[in-house]
């Protein structure tokens, strides 16, 4: 037989809904089995009087839940009930008190502790016991209070232990503890993008440069006398040549300017590496210093997108991995007139970062 319960006693028309929702909060402490609450306690068809006699002998702790009614609840002739010897209130405390039990008075809604002179024989004892009190107001720290002094007498159920929870994410790039089919096969698959990006460069026609016609070169009327005078004086040609003009000749391509208002070009596909040797394709569209771009990894399946912009020698992105859902930035620079670029790519949520760079495709 277990001696490890906690019965509560109460009137229904006076403490039902402050003691439905202890027992809710011992039960989450001391487990349901260890609670007797008779409205969900007792089984129908059972005899009352030998149910609340068997709780008890299973009991340590009786908590008397006493509201504004306790003691003025009467019958249909106007007879208080707690006078009345077959009140199940009044033998509840009463068998209790006679066992010995830690019988605690639990008062609810501003009520007090009745004087013993209104109290039957059997239950004077009642009034000497230190009560508990519970406030709607603070509620969870008052039962935080009773469970304590409960504590001492019932044991709680154990917490069940947590297995240790790996994070079952990780990310490219950097990956830097590999677990999962890429990271046993990357390599192999970096190998495959490499081949399939050659494969693909040489498939690309190269487009034909047109060259101007040495016949349709021309050389300015206006000028030929200053030419002569230049032949004159420099026998071997050297101003001669630097001040023909040619018609039809294509400008020299322009060259990126080291201005903050003229941003290096980016659009295209670019390379990207980070130190443990991992790499995917970032394809670039831009207007003016702002970009954005896509990833693709070596399958040529996307697996990243971002955006930013072009600020002098810096290079500044949102980055955004939507294989994996995770979020970063990317913070590059270029020493060679946007050539190449260097940084890091760096994932907050993480707290890690990785070495990178970008190379023309």
């Amino acid at each position: 037989m277990s001696n490890g319960k906690i019965f509560i006693s109460y009137r229904r028309e006076d403490t039902s809904g402050e003691s439905g929702r202890l027992k809710d909060k011992l039960e989450q402490v001391f487990g349901q089995e260890n609670i007797f609450y008779d409205v969900e306690t007792l089984e129908a068809g059972l005899n009352f009087d030998l149910s609340i006699a068997k709780a008890l002998n299973e009991s340590k702790v009786l908590l008397a839940m006493i509201g504004p009614h306790w003691l003025k609840a009467t019958d249909s002739n106007g007879t208080m009930r707690i006078q009345k010897p077959n009140d199940w209130v009044r033998k509840e405390i009463s068998e209790a008190l006679k066992r010995n039990l830690r019988v605690i008075p639990i008062l609810v809604n501003g009520a007090e502790m009745p004087d013993p002179e209104v109290l039957p024989d059997d239950l004077k004892e009642l009034s000497l016991k230190h009560a508990q009190e519970l406030t709607s107001s603070r509620w969870n720290y008052d039962v935080g209070e009773l469970t304590k002094v409960l504590e001492k007498l019932i044991p709680k159920i154990p917490v069940p232990k947590s297995d240790p929870i790996s994070n079952p994410r990780t990310f490219i790039p950097p990956l830097s503890k590999p677990k999962g089919w890429w990271a046993k096969n990357y390599l192999w698959a970096l190998g495959g993008l490499v081949f399939f990006l050659i494969l693909l460069i040489m498939c690309v026609p190269e487009e034909e440069v047109i060259y101007p016609d040495p016949d349709n070169i021309t050389i300015d009327d206006s000028k030929e006398e200053a030419q002569v005078d230049i032949r004159t004086q420099n026998p071997e040609g050297n101003e001669i040549y630097n001040s023909l003009q040619l018609e039809n000749q294509e400008p020299a391509p322009p060259q990126p300017s080291t201005d903050s208002q003229d941003a290096y070009d980016v659009s295209g596909y670019w390379l990207l590496k980070d130190l443990q040797g991992n790499q995917s394709t970032l394809a670039f569209s831009q207007n003016g210093s702002e970009f954005t771009f896509y990833e693709y990894n070596i399958l040529n399946i996307q697996i990243g997108n971002g955006s930013g912009r072009i600020e002098g020698n810096q290079l500044y992105a949102e980055y955004y991995n939507t294989l994996l859902e995770i979020g970063g930035r990317i913070e590059l620079n270029t020493s060679n007139s946007g050539q190449s670029w260097s940084g890091l790519v760096i994932f907050p949520s993480a707290g890690t970062s990785s070495e990178i760079t970008l190379s023309r495709n």
